[in-house]
């Protein structure tokens, strides 16, 4: 008997305790938006020790609760891709701004998917485009421009495309030929990338080549056929080409289902 009311005083206990925990939660969750106010001032607070040279350039969002955690996001008040999110959870401060803005990453991702966006809506060419360098390393007056989406001309990010061609040594002067006129129409776009990285698929005779450091010199009609005729040559005693060395070309040659 003893036994039974133990485990029903037990059973009692764990209810009371549970309920109050859920209690506690639902009144927390109900009353969080109340407090936004105060966490603004705490947020606010932080961004003004923290960074206090770049604070005229931020614009603290809207505050939203979610999972016990007030969380914001800070823009660059001269583009909304410039930001990172500030957090307040159990009376502590937390940010993203080293990855996404001082490094950019949200701004350079935004750039590079808008750039490929443009490419292949004008001339329906799929490519990849990368910047090199994460924000903070260019130079002050190309992160200005960076932020102000004034990139026209700016040879600060790297492309990359696929052709579908044969790899032969008959076919060299179509290769070149269809190659400088997709990067005739990508410059009309005022797209000029500082590298360029092709690759060329041969499906009939399962063969692949990728060239990277690829440069608008090294792309005219008669040097990207000097380095497209030596790559295809295949022959190991034969001297390094010497266009492929100074400009630090190099490249990839595959055969599929080669081990």
């Amino acid at each position: 008997m003893r036994q039974d009311k133990k485990l029903i005083l037990g059973m009692a206990l764990l209810f009371f305790i549970t309920f109050v925990s859920l209690g506690t939660i639902v009144v927390t969750e109900k009353l969080a938006p109340y407090y936004t106010d105060k966490i603004k001032i705490k947020m606010n607070e932080y961004l003004e020790q923290n960074y206090q040279k770049e604070i005229n350039d931020f614009k603290l969002g809207k505050i939203t609760y979610k999972a016990q955690t007030y969380i914001a996001k800070v823009t660059n008040k001269n583009n909304k891709n410039l930001y990172f999110t500030i957090s307040y959870q159990n009376k502590k401060v937390k940010d993203t701004y080293k990855k996404d803005y001082l490094k950019g990453h949200t701004l350079l991702t935004t750039l590079e998917k808008n750039l490929e966006k443009e490419i292949k809506n004008n001339l329906n060419l799929n490519t990849k485009i990368t910047f090199p360098l994460t924000l903070d390393k260019y130079t002050e007056k190309i992160r200005e421009n960076i932020i102000n989406n004034n990139i026209d001309g700016l040879n600060i990010y790297n492309i990359s495309f696929t052709i579908n061609s044969e790899l032969t040594q008959e076919n060299i002067y179509n290769l070149v030929m269809e190659l400088t006129n997709k990067i005739k129409e990508i410059n009309t776009l005022n797209i000029s990338p500082n590298h360029y990285t092709i690759t060329i698929n041969s499906k009939n005779d399962n063969k692949s080549l990728t060239i990277k450091n690829l440069t608008n010199k090294t792309l005219e009609q008669q040097n990207l056929t000097q380095i497209i005729s030596y790559i295809m040559i295949e022959d190991e005693n034969t001297n390094e080409n010497s266009i492929i060395k100074e400009n630090n070309i190099s490249y990839e040659y595959k055969r599929y289902g080669d081990e």
